[in-house]
């Protein structure tokens, strides 16, 4: 059955947003891989790529950072006419809402909570400190690296944010479960986002929402 295969008719899209460190990507990873969801992380920069027809090379640093359309009409005018052309919001919307229509799929990041109105929408965080420690454990990093790479991380996101949706943070009411990685462990937070995501598949065949 599909209910068995971690499916959920109609289709359902979970975006997860997060701090780095705070152990989002793993948590999403593994619960995708025991629903047998698609998962979209680094994959939804190759998908904006290809939309927009340009290369990876050239849209990669531009993931998650302040891209205006002011700054795209400047470097048109000084020759850069591939990233002229490149409207990285309307691209990543396109991109999001075609992995919304296959379903049964797990968006990372990108401010996909913002686009899609019927997704799961859940937010992971973790005490500074925390991530820190994390950072250090899983990444091979110095504790000084640490601090200095999760504070430039946070304050990227945050431009992100502001530049593309016009929101100055990541607030509760965005989210529909929030999760904060300060004594749960990463099958904890997988186990409860599993309930989590039963217990919407269940309303939504009940209430038989259209997908969109």
């Amino acid at each position: 059955k599909d209910s068995e295969k971690g499916k959920c008719l109609p289709n359902l899209v979970i975006t997860i947003s997060r701090t780095m460190g705070s152990g989002a990507r793993v948590i999403a990873e593994k619960l995708a891989e025991e629903l047998g969801w698609s998962f979209w992380g680094k994959e939804l920069i190759e998908a904006i790529a290809k939309d927009a027809d340009v290369s990876r090379k050239v849209v990669e640093p531009f993931d998650e950072n302040t891209i205006s359309e002011i700054e795209l009409i400047a470097r048109a005018a000084l020759g850069d006419h591939e990233m002229g052309d490149f409207l990285y919001v309307r691209h990543l919307a396109k991109a999001v809402i075609s992995i919304e229509k296959l379903g049964n799929a797990i968006i990372l990041g990108r401010g996909a909570n913002f686009i899609l109105s019927n997704a799961l929408h859940v937010r992971i965080d973790a005490p500074f400190e925390t991530r820190v420690q994390n950072m250090i454990k899983f990444e091979g990093m110095h504790y000084d690296d640490a601090v200095a790479t999760l504070k430039h991380s946070d304050h990227d996101r945050h431009r992100f944010l502001v530049s593309l949706f016009g929101k100055e943070r990541a607030e509760k009411t965005h989210f529909d479960l929030t999760l904060w990685m300060d004594k749960l462990t990463n099958d904890e937070a997988v186990h409860i986002l599993k309930a989590a995501v039963k217990a919407r598949c269940e309303t939504m065949k009940a209430e038989n929402l259209p997908r969109t």
